[in-house]
């Protein structure tokens, strides 16, 4: 392990220097060396990763992240920590150096186990918080989100490790606050320069793909101003199947028309192409079926559209369908299936909202008992009966699962509910009424602080509901629901929610549930889940919980 560390932190160094050399003391000009120290910033820093790091950044022989993807992950990596050794040198001169409100007695083994622990909380932070987006696609403010995020991990982390190892320089508060501060200000810059190199440096880079696209006029320009976009391609040139022998030769959206559609294979045979794009509108590919086949044998990489996914894509927008919908290409038997998901998230940040599903759920049990120990007496005299309420509700998918909560209402308020029908202030399958007869005066003051929902941690321990979700629907508003109402439980529910913290006791149309519910699921991150948990403490201060 030692010497992995030791060959990383030469790798750095290297890379460093590397970068920092002149190209023309090596005879090679300027593009030819810059591909050339590429290449080699992936081997150096392949050559001391060690093979489960790679695997679980997906760097498995090249075929779950492309070089692309590769040579921008890495840059990403430099950047960030760039930026935190910029950190700790600020932090160290300004708090130390200059305004010396570190002690002294520190000596240098102190500061290098701290600087040890730094860089593993920084190794978590960075693998587990990682945005997979493209960084040249990022805007200023997801930078800042994410920069946010991963700071706040690096630095709970970092504590965490101080503690456990009763580290002294745990308690230079200044010096660890300010590494913080200076990252979370530094990363977006670092993060700009790195975007501004690849656009600069992918205009001559070698690295280039080469593509050539087929298609016809009236869809043109989507496809190309995208690929424009992409610093890893150079469009050669467009093939248009309706283009006519005066247009062979003029330009589309800037670039060369270099042939129609019969002369197609002949400019693909002839010029130096990496990849080929093909979309053109068609039923079936059977009229396509011999270019993609000899488009194959070429060995170039094709990208062909889907007639049946551009429908739904396209033509439901507006009906409920999600443009964000990811799809996936799996062949079962001899048939060749592409699977459609609207919620797609990666198997890490499911792990992560498991894990502090968990965490959370065992601390808000031992925080319930004293609370749920002093409304017990109150909530047993004023209505006889069991201290909790146990329904069945529906949750993920349509799967059933009995909810707990402090009871609230007298024990017939089911039987009640159907005489109070005609009063419910909700337009839609929900039920809402203010001052709710079946509600016991210690129900409602247990209603209003969010005592009620404290048993639920249960739930969340078990694994039928998460601390941040969607509203569980009892069965009878489920049985009436619609084909989109079901959307709202394609992910797990929780106890509190985006419905939750955006004024619900006003809120009396269900369409707006299920339109903020949605709105969280298209939506979702851990960021947005800490948002909601934050506003949701907010919200039960102020005493706005349920009426």
């Amino acid at each position: 392990m030692a010497c992995k560390a030791t060959g990383f932190l030469l790798c750095v160094l290297m890379i460093k220097v590397w970068w920092a050399l002149p190209v023309q003391s090596f005879g090679f000009q300027d593009a030819g060396m810059k591909a050339f120290q590429q290449d080699m910033i992936l081997v150096l820093v392949e050559s001391v990763t060690p093979r489960g790091l790679s695997n679980l950044l997906g760097w498995k022989s090249g075929i779950c992240m492309s070089y692309r993807a590769r040579y921008e992950y890495i840059l990403t990596f430099l950047a960030d920590m760039a930026s935190l050794i910029c950190a700790v040198v600020l932090s160290r001169f300004i708090f130390d150096a200059w305004l010396q409100m570190i002690p002294e007695e520190h000596n240098s083994q102190e500061y290098l186990q701290f600087y040890l622990m730094l860089a593993v909380a920084f190794a978590i932070g960075f693998i587990l918080f990682d945005q997979e987006e493209d960084i040249t696609h990022r805007s200023l403010k997801k930078e800042i989100l994410r920069a946010a995020v991963m700071t706040f991990a690096i630095g709970a982390v970092l504590a965490l490790l101080l503690i456990l190892g009763k580290m002294p320089l745990g308690d230079s508060r200044y010096f660890f606050v300010g590494i913080l501060a200076f990252n979370f200000i530094l990363q977006p810059v670092f993060h700009t320069s790195v975007k501004s190199y690849l656009r600069e440096s992918g205009k001559a880079s070698p690295m280039k793909k080469l593509v050539g696209v087929l298609t016809v006029a009236d869809r043109a320009q989507p496809l190309l101003e995208d690929l424009k976009k992409d610093w890893s391609k150079e469009i050669c040139g467009v093939a248009l199947m309706d283009a006519t022998k005066e247009e062979i030769g003029q330009t589309i959206y800037g670039l060369p028309i270099k042939a129609g559609f019969e002369d197609f294979m002949t400019w693909v045979r002839r010029d130096a192409l990496d990849e080929v794009y093909l979309d053109v509108p068609y039923d079936s590919g059977a009229s396509l079926e011999n270019y993609l086949v000899e488009l194959e044998s070429m060995g170039l990489d094709v990208h062909f559209s889907v007639p049946l996914l551009e429908k739904l894509y396209r033509g439901h927008s507006g009906e409920g369908w999600r443009s964000q919908a990811a799809a996936s290409l799996e062949r079962r038997g001899n048939t060749y299936l592409i699977g459609i998901s609207t919620v797609h998230h990666n198997i890490r940040d499911i792990l992560l909202k498991r894990i502090i599903d968990i965490c959370g759920a065992l601390v808000g049990l031992v925080i319930s008992i004293p609370f749920i120990a002093i409304v017990a007496i109150p909530l047993k005299i004023e209505s006889p009966g069991p201290l909790f309420f146990k329904q069945k509700r529906v949750g993920l998918n349509g799967r059933y699962f009995y909810i707990y909560k402090l009871r609230s209402m007298y024990m017939d308020a089911e039987e009640r509910k159907k005489e109070l029908m005609a009063k419910n202030e909700m337009n839609g399958f929900m039920f809402k009424m203010t001052d709710d007869p079946r509600i016991t005066k210690v129900g409602k003051f247990i209603r209003k602080t969010s005592i009620d929902e404290l048993p639920q941690f249960w739930n969340v321990l078990r694994g039928d509901m998460s601390l941040v979700g969607t509203r569980p629907p009892t069965v009878d508003e489920y049985k009436h629901y619609e084909s989109h109402h079901k959307r709202r439980l394609s992910m797990k529910p929780g106890i509190t929610g985006m419905w939750q913290v955006s004024g619900r006791s006003s809120i009396e149309n269900f369409e707006d549930v299920v339109s903020l519910d949605t709105q969280y699921i298209d939506n979702w991150s851990l960021g947005l889940d800490i948002q909601i948990l934050i506003k949701t403490v907010a919200v039960v201060f102020a005493g706005k919980g349920a009426k």
